[in-house]
């Protein structure tokens, strides 16, 4: 079983006997740490700080076990916030009614972009309905899908370019 995997089962696992919903889970190598990104949610969707540092302290024990996690590791746990990821087929049908953003492969092989409300959600596909008209998505073209960060109540964050740095 690769890395990533076991990782998602065991903390899975111990989120469940906590009492929360693993939403998505991001690991990646920075230098010779690797950083494991969580982000948790409760069933009435509110987490707070003290949820967080709950499930820090719960998790770091457990995965301080793992043999197969390679060297020393930071992790960081996070509630979804306001552009929740919608990672699985019941996050769509929980947001039924809801504004969502997502990313998804064309059948041409394109990447496209779809907001609208989320109207269904089965085993298959997503259905949004985007200005008036319905768009169903399956699943497995789905790359990335968000709640829509305006309709929470809050203005989309204002994109300012990067600034680029060279060697010094």
């Amino acid at each position: 079983m690769d890395l990533e995997k076991e990782l998602k089962e065991i903390v899975e696992r111990e989120l469940d006997t906590l009492g929360y919903e693993l939403v998505k889970t991001e690991s990646f190598q920075q230098g010779r740490r690797r950083t494991i990104r969580l982000f948790i949610d409760r069933p009435d969707g509110t987490v707070s700080i003290d949820d967080c540092v709950r499930a820090t302290k719960a998790l770091g024990l457990v995965l301080d076990g793992v043999e197969t996690l390679p060297g020393p590791y930071n992790l960081e746990i996070s509630s979804p916030g306001f552009a929740r990821p919608l990672t699985k087929t019941a996050h769509f049908a929980r947001f039924r009614g809801k504004r969502a953003r997502v990313e998804y492969v064309e059948t041409g092989g394109g990447k496209t972009t779809a907001i609208g409300t989320i109207s269904e959600a089965t085993a298959e596909a997503v259905i949004l309905s985007v200005d008036g008209a319905e768009r169903r998505i399956a699943f497995e073209k789905i790359l990335k899908a968000n709640l829509h960060p305006a309709d929470q109540g809050t203005p989309e964050p204002e994109r300012r370019p990067r600034e680029r740095r060279g060697r010094r």
